[in-house]
Parts: C-alpha cells; sequence; structure tokens
C-alpha cells in the first residue's frame, strides 16, 4: 500500500513526504495533528481493531528548524528532475534501467558533472549523441537543465489541491 502523507511544520511550512506508517506514529504519539486549511483528503486505513482514517497531511506540533540542503547531482536525482524522461526524444519511463544520463558538454571536451551539464536520455538518443556537442549532431534539449530546489524533487507525491494549498512554500 503506497499511501503518502504531507508532513507540515507547525507554521504549515511544507516540510517533506511520508509514509503513511510514520504518519499514525507521529499522529498517535501527539507530535502532530490535522491542518487547519481546507485540505479533504484522506486514507482508509485497515487496522486489526477496524478502519482508520488519515489525513493526507499532517502538521508537527512543535516547529522544527530546516537544515540547508545543498542536493547533489545524482544518477536519482537527475532522474527525478527530467521525471524520467528522455530530453532529446521525449520517451518517458518509470524503469531508470532504460534510461542513461548524458553529458550535455562532453566531459572529454571539458564537461563537468553538474546540475547544469548533466541530462536524462535514452539509450538510443545517448548513443546517437555520443562524445559530440548537440549542434554536431543536429539535436536539441527539450528543457535546459538546471539546479532543482529540495521540495521540487522530493515533493512528487503532492496532489494539485495541495500545490495550491501549500505553493507559498514550494517553489514549482
Amino acid at each position: 500500500m503506497n499511501r503518502q502523507v504531507l508532513l507540515l511544520n507547525s507554521c504549515e511550512q511544507v516540510l517533506r513526504i511520508i509514509s503513511w506508517k510514520k504518519a499514525v506514529k507521529l499522529l498517535l504519539a501527539g507530535k502532530a495533528t490535522k491542518p487547519l486549511t481546507p485540505y479533504k483528503k484522506t486514507y482508509t486505513i485497515k487496522t486489526s481493531r477496524g478502519r482508520m482514517i488519515i489525513p493526507a497531511a499532517i502538521v508537527l506540533v512543535r516547529f522544527y528548524e530546516l537544515p540547508e540542503r545543498d542536493l547533489k547531482p545524482t544518477r536519482a536525482n537527475v532522474m527525478k528532475r527530467d521525471d524520467y524522461t528522455c530530453q532529446y526524444c521525449g520517451f518517458k519511463t518509470k524503469n531508470s534501467k532504460t534510461l542513461t544520463l548524458d553529458h550535455v558538454h562532453p566531459r572529454c571536451m571539458g564537461g563537468d558533472n553538474g546540475w547544469t551539464n548533466l541530462v536524462t536520455a535514452c539509450k538510443e538518443c545517448n548513443s546517437k549523441k555520443g562524445n559530440r556537442l548537440l549542434k554536431e549532431c543536429g539535436m536539441k534539449l527539450r528543457e535546459k537543465p538546471y539546479k532543482p530546489k529540495y521540495y521540487r524533487l522530493h515533493l512528487t507525491g503532492i496532489d494539485e489541491q495541495g500545490r495550491k494549498l501549500w505553493s507559498q512554500w514550494i517553489d514549482l
């Protein structure tokens, strides 16, 4: 069962998405409550004592100070940023094994491993491009690579209503 719950700080700042099991633990321990905002989405969980309704968003009772997070351009993070889509042909999949990482400016020509030089590519497009520049092989990027915000990568489970409610905290 894959039910994710949005965890909010006491000021209703978006922190992250957690599993429903972690949400139940926080609610039962009194460390979290339902949010005051009119976010009606809930989950029904079957337990040994019957059914339990869990809100899709919970608010921590005490304020949690957010540490600064510097995201590294790992394979998984680049795949999430590009939504598991080839940035050349648009092929989309959730199986990351069918995709590769491509250096827009090849490493053999001085390209780095930074956010703005790595993109997701299918194996065919990566082979076609090879160790050449985009203009040399006649290919174009669908989107310019960028360094994403922490929230953009780790809050993929929020529905549209949640995005609207907490848009002040999420840089989408």
